[in-house]
């Protein structure tokens, strides 16, 4: 399966060189919920194999849970566990809202336990970074879960991210976000890695959300990004009640296990110090004005 949905969209080159090409959609978008009802109901009519969904804890890979359970599409979830060699869940905080969402909707877990201080000692995961280009040690962590899965994997990863820079909102999208995309061509594995901006539709529909179109025209005040309202989104349209991050009072804010891993022992190995090196060379930023975006990408509108 294609990893964006008709290749609209395509990232090229790398660090100050890096480029992302998005073509508008051709039909006339309706809701976020809507468009990504969509995409999943294509994605699992196309997929090979069971449908195994990663779940983080996060906002992002619970909407997309959400959205199967409305279809009545069956699935299993994946919990990943970075554990020290002494057994401790680096990630627990996190886990935690993932054991707990998954529990109280009645879905099946499967729990994948990786010895990070292993992963990191061996070498593996500064081998996979090079093979992928990749400067974020959490993606590395999983892209190495994902090559131990048996299912066609889904992640709720990346929804549209807008933020703000010199009092100018951008649409941006990073070079490493992109990693994923390289890790699952370049290792033919079968999945949906941007289950949230598969299609074009997608991708426009949730840059003109009403929250997100307000954010876009600086009608919000005291926001950096989009993280804090792409909840909103989820929620409108749905009786989801997705929690929203807030970022002033620090309540429920999306770990990633990595705050617990950078005070302890293992950050100061060399195979993680390295990932300082590799974000001067492999991380690329494309921003674009969010106005001009939504115009680009309305033109069929």
């Amino acid at each position: 399966m294609e990893i964006f949905k008709d290749k609209y969209m395509i990232g090229s080159a790398s660090g100050p060189s890096w480029d992302v090409k998005i073509t508008p959609p051709t039909h006339k978008v309706k809701s976020y919920y809507e468009e990504t009802a969509a995409a999943i109901q294509y994605v699992y009519e196309n997929k090979t194999g069971k449908l195994q969904v990663l779940l983080s804890g996060g906002v992002d890979s619970q909407y997309v849970c959400q959205v199967l359970l409305k279809l009545g599409i069956n699935f299993e979830a994946v919990v990943i566990e970075l554990n020290n060699s002494q057994g401790f869940a680096y990630n627990a905080e996190d886990t935690n809202y993932a054991y707990e969402f998954a529990n109280s909707h009645g879905i099946k877990v499967v729990r994948y336990d990786l010895n990070f201080d292993e992963f990191v000692e061996s070498g593996k995961i500064t081998e996979l970074a090079e093979a992928t280009t990749c400067s974020a040690a959490p993606i590395v962590s999983t892209m190495h879960a994902i090559t131990q899965l048996d299912g066609f994997t889904i992640l709720g990863s990346d929804p549209p991210y807008l933020k703000l820079k010199n009092d100018i909102w951008y649409f941006e999208a990073n070079e490493d976000a992109f990693a994923l995309e390289r890790f699952y061509s370049k290792y033919n594995l079968s999945g949906c890695p941007y289950m949230l901006t598969f299609t074009a539709g997608q991708t426009l529909s949730f840059l003109l959300d009403p929250t997100i179109v307000k954010l876009g025209n600086g009608q919000i005040a005291g926001k950096t990004g989009s993280n804090s309202s792409k909840s909103h989104v989820f929620n409108n349209g749905t009786d989801f009640n997705l929690p929203v991050y807030d970022y002033v009072t620090k309540s429920r804010i999306k770990m990633t296990g990595h705050e617990q891993i950078n005070k302890s022992a293992i950050a100061n190995h060399p195979n993680l110090k390295i990932f300082a090196q590799y974000k001067n060379i492999w991380y690329g930023e494309y921003l674009e004005p969010y106005n001009d975006i939504v115009t680009r990408l309305s033109v069929n509108q």
